[in-house]
This record gives structure tokens, sequence and C-alpha cells, in this order.
């Protein structure tokens, strides 16, 4: 079984701009206030509230999931096209001026996908327009943001800005991180990318016409986003996407009577979702027990709605379906006491087992010296380039099959991992980490490893690497009576993570896939130094690295380690929310496997017991 909807440390950090950004003219949303024309009672009257800081993308907005939330929520201001023509529109006491149509080019032509955010995020009260920071995620926002920012688009556009940019460039370009791709227009963004690929390609984009460079830019556009097929599809039907207006939800004993509804989304370009998929409701008490319920979806919009659920406060829920032998989350979602409904939508992919998809883009190792040893905590940060979810076919025991690897040093001996360990193998001869969670497209994913290798006061260090390296690596070393020779790590001095300093080592790098990493350590331990380094236990490590990890992986560029106790607590916390959230879809997982009897009853009992006691452990230090 697989968790592949955990979310890693860097899907968790949340990268914030330092102030307000300007916010755009036109509105975008469609709700009414408390005291205002009573435009759509979709959510409940918000009052007016400094603005909300936007948060960067952590992966693909899905254009999918955007076109879902626009039927449901905008089309009666906007319209179902998005033209500014919704039966709201007019002259009348209770309509409003007709807003700007999305379809018109013009419409986005000085506007950046940040902007539009914003307005989604903060609203305009002066036009009637909601904030919807606390009706949608931020997943959702930008999901509904890149939906509408790219309704000007036409795929015959999209394949003719393709031809242009790839006979000049000749290959597909790696784009830059979202973080800055929504913060530039769409001239912005094919001028930046021309200027960095060289004089060559940026004076083609200077013969370009105004039509051609729009096109260039739709189709660069379209490469950073999901199911990119949504552009120019018939809109959905606003009336079998909005919620159906029905009585109060009657309260219960024990919660409120509700729903859970959702849609099944498939991230790869061209592929279908299957009419047949069957989803299955998973409900965890405070305990982690879990209760389920199956239905199918409706195979003429892959959406699926449970009805009689009831919500309770404390409860959490997720939902599962099962594609291509392989179990597909969405979000844990855990119950207010307001709670009437909640949306789950699930995104699953078709299967690559190319391990050329795969780079490391970012890594970090932190070496302590004791007693006749040194302890290595590498933290090895993963990216899948194509939309397909990458697995590979060796199976490695009953529903697991292998990911990605890490090959260990000569004489390297594993000591555990900071994820749960029965995720990971070793290989035979013990010399590679197999993990088994796949890799999603377009998110971090992060494996964590700690082991030993003999030291004697000499040692050559020389790891293959099974996977391009394209980004930063960092060697961190303590005491600072050791030393780094390295033609690929020249020094970059000390560096402090929480209380302790080490000596830090680090570039970026671009090597092949087949390439070593190669470095040398000397250097004696004194007699105090092993005792200080052996006061140092093993978890402590986790949380050291994850906050330098953050650090190299999402700096923007900046690879600084982050130092104040409060930004290493708000590490902690994200981190330990993914490791609750990992668990408790594992006990799922567990359970599932007993009904199916595929393992025995004192197994599940003892692995049950053993996860329920690392939650109550990591819920005590939330």
């Amino acid at each position: 079984m697989f968790w592949l909807r955990l979310r890693s440390l860097s899907d968790r950090l949340r990268l914030r701009t330092a102030g307000l950004l300007t916010i755009a003219l036109i509105a975008v949303g469609c709700s009414g206030l408390a005291g205002e024309p009573p435009i759509i009672a979709t959510i409940p009257a918000m009052p007016p509230a400094r603005p909300t800081q936007a948060a960067f993308p952590i992966s693909a907005p899905d254009l999918a999931l955007g076109q879902q939330i626009y039927a449901a929520r905008c089309t009666r201001c906007h319209g179902i096209g998005g033209r500014g023509d919704g039966p709201l529109v007019g002259t009348g006491p209770e309509q409003i001026p007709a807003p700007r149509s999305f379809t018109d080019p013009a419409t986005i032509r000085d506007q950046t996908p940040l902007d539009w955010y914003n307005i989604i995020t903060n609203g305009r009260l002066e036009k009637l327009m909601p904030p919807w920071r606390d009706a949608l995620t931020e997943a959702e926002r930008w999901a509904v943001t890149m939906y509408t920012y790219t309704m000007s688009y036409q795929p015959e556009q999209i394949t003719r800005g393709q031809q242009l940019w790839l006979e000049q460039t000749g290959a597909v370009s790696r784009m830059p991180a979202q973080s800055q791709l929504v913060q530039w227009t769409d001239a912005q963004l094919v001028e930046e990318l021309a200027r960095s690929l060289g004089s060559s390609v940026a004076s083609f984009v200077e013969t370009l016409d105004e039509a051609e460079r729009a096109a260039v830019a739709a189709y660069l556009r379209s490469t950073t986003l999901a199911n990119v097929q949504v552009i120019g599809s018939p809109p959905l039907d606003t009336a079998s996407t909005a919620p159906v207006a029905t009585e109060e939800p009657a309260a219960t004993a024990d919660g409120v009577l509700g729903s859970i509804s959702g849609i099944v989304i498939n991230g790869t370009a061209g592929a279908a979702v299957p009419p047949d998929l069957t989803i299955t409701l998973r409900e965890f008490d405070p305990d982690f027990n879990a209760r389920t319920r199956e239905i199918p979806i409706n195979p003429d919009d892959s959406s699926f709605t449970f009805t009689d659920v009831t919500l309770r406060e404390g409860y959490t829920y997720a939902v599962t379906t099962r594609y291509q032998n392989r179990i597909f989350w969405s979000d844990l979602a855990r119950a207010s006491a307001n709670d009437t409904s909640l949306s789950l939508p699930i995104t699953i992919y078709d299967i690559t087992n190319d391990p050329t998809v795969i780079h490391i883009q970012g890594m970090v190792m932190q070496i302590i010296a004791g007693d006749g040893e040194l302890q290595v905590a590498q933290v090895v940060n993963f990216a899948n380039a194509s939309d397909r979810l990458y697995s590979a076919d060796e199976q490695l025991g009953e529903g697991q099959f292998a990911s990605v690897r890490l090959t260990l040093p000569q004489g390297a001996r594993v000591l555990g991992f900071a994820q749960d360990e029965q995720r990971y193998r070793l290989s035979d001869d013990q010399t590679t980490v197999l993990d088994t969670a796949p890799v999603l497209p377009g998110s971090g994913h992060i494996l964590h490893v700690i082991y030993s290798l003999s030291y004697s006061g000499d040692l050559q260090v020389e790891q293959a690497l099974p996977y391009a390296v394209e980004g930063a690596v960092r060697l961190l070393v303590a005491p600072d009576s050791l030393r780094v020779s390295s033609d690929q790590l020249p020094s970059i001095g000390p560096q402090t993570l929480g209380s302790r300093t080490f000596q830090g080592y680090g570039a970026e790098l671009n090597l092949p896939a087949g390439s070593a990493l190669r470095y040398r350590l000397t250097g004696q331990v004194a007699d105090s130094q092993r005792a200080a380094a052996s006061t140092i236990p093993v978890s402590t490590l986790v949380p050291l690295l994850l906050i330098a990890i953050g650090a190299v992986i999402i700096g923007l560029g900046i690879f600084t380690f982050l130092r104040e106790r409060r930004a290493a607590r708000a590490v902690q916390a994200a981190d330990n929310q993914t490791l609750i959230d990992g668990l408790i879809r594992q006990i799922a997982e567990l359970d599932e496997a007993r009904s199916a009897g595929e393992i025995g009853e004192s197994v599940y009992q003892k692995r049950r017991g053993r996860l329920k006691a690392r939650l109550a452990e990591l819920m005590d230090q939330d």
C-alpha cells in the first residue's frame, strides 16, 4: 500500500511574500456579503479583515479542479464561459455591473497570476467580491486562479507556440519554480525564459509578432499546469456541479448529518478517469479507529457524493481509490463543529517506471564524528519531471513496489530512518535503500536515512548517484577538527543549526545520472569531542536536517540555513503533521490488509499498537 498523498516537508512549508502586492482591477468571485445584494449564498458573510499574504503554489495548479470550482462558485456572475454574462449581471437593484471577460486576452495582459490569486484570496468588497481565503484552500484558490487566467488561451494557439519554441530551442525548457512563474505576466515569462537561454533565443523572441509571442506564452505557461487538456474544453454544466439546495442538515448526538463529495481527476495529460472506479470513504475517530464505506463514481463526470455522513468534530476524513494497482488518497480533512459538508477531490496518475524522469533537486549530509565512526544523516529530495506517477515494477512485498533508491557509500551500516521504517527496504547486499512510496509529479519527495561509517582519521567517501543531480548539495561536518577536501563541494564556512555549529561544504551541482559524489574526510577527534558527539541522539538530527533541507530546497536560490528557534518550531510542527497524516493512512492500510487476510492477527495488533503509540507521541508534541 502506498501513501500517494503523503506530503513531504517541502509540500508543507509555505513561502510567504514580505508585503502586499498590487491587486489588479478585476472581479473574479461571485458571492454576496452581509448587507449587500443577495448575489449567491454559497459562503457566509465575512467581516473585513487584513489582507492575507499570498502563498506561492507548491505544485502545478490543477486546471480540472479549477474548472470544477469555477462551475460551482463563479458562473452566476462571470457566466459559464467566463465572458462576464452571468444571470446576476444587469442594471437592476439586485444585479451587478458586468465584470471583464476572461476570454479577452487583454484582461490578463498586465496581470500576473499572483495578482489574480490575491484578489481571490482577499476579495474586492467595493466590487461585491468577497474573500475566499476561508472557503477555499490554497490549492483550490490556485486552481481556480490559473483556470480563469488561462481562459483566453486556445488549444491551437498552444500548439503553434510549441512549434515556434521547439523549432528554436530544440527541447522542452526546464521551467523556473512556481514561486517565480506566478510573479511574471505572460510577456515577462517569455522574455525572462528567453534571456536565461542565451542571446540567440532572446533575439529570436524579438522577431516574433504580438500573436506569436502570445502563442509562445500560452505554450510555456501550459507546461507549468496540470490537466491542461481542460483549456478550450466545453465549460462544465453549472447545474450538475453546484450544490443542491437541501434542508438544514440534521444534528445528531454525535455530530451533524452531512455529505462528503469530490471529483476524480487524472493528472496525466491525455489520460482518462476509468468510469468504473470505486471510492472508499475512511473515517478516523480520535483513537484512529477507522470505518469505511464504498460507492462507485459517476461515470459521466467522475464525481462522487457520500450522503448521510455524520460529520463529527475532531474526526478525520479521507477518500481513496485504487487505480493501476496503486492506492491514491485525497487530502485528509478534519471536521469542525460547523461543518455540514466536506470536499475531498482525488488526483490519480498513470504510472511510469522510466528512471530518467527522476532527478535529485537537493541533498544534505550531516556528519558527526564519534568513537571510531562517523554518524551520517542524509536527506535527499527527489523530483519527478513527468506528469506520471513514478513507481518501478519491482515488487518488494504485498502491495509494495520499489520507487526511488539511494546507493550508500561503501561500508555504510544503516541505523534507521526519519520516517516510518516500513516504507523502506534494504537491498540483499545492504548497499541500497529502496523506497516504496511512489514519486508524485510536481512534488518534493524526501528520503531520510541515518547510517554510520567506520573512521580512524582518514576516509575517502564515494557515493554513486543513480539519478541526475540538479540542485544544491550541502555537507555539514562536526567537530571542527574534521576537514573535507572535495573537487565538488568547496568550503562555504561555518553553518549554525540550532545551538550547534558545523563546518559547511557545498555547491550547486549539475551531474548526469550514474555520476558519483566524492569527498575525503581527515582529522582526529579528541576524547572531549567524542563525548560531545556521543551525547547527540539520532532522533535530534531529524529536525535539524529538516530545517537544513527546507532552506536548501525551498530557499528560492538563497541557500542559507534557518537559525531562529521560532522557525525551527514551525518546521518541526509542519513535519509532525506530515507524519501524523502518514501514520493515519498507514493504520488504514494495515486495517485493509487485515480484512483482506494478508497479515495475521498477532502481526496486525503489534504493528497497530506501535503506530498508535507513535501517533500519540506526535500529537502530544503538537
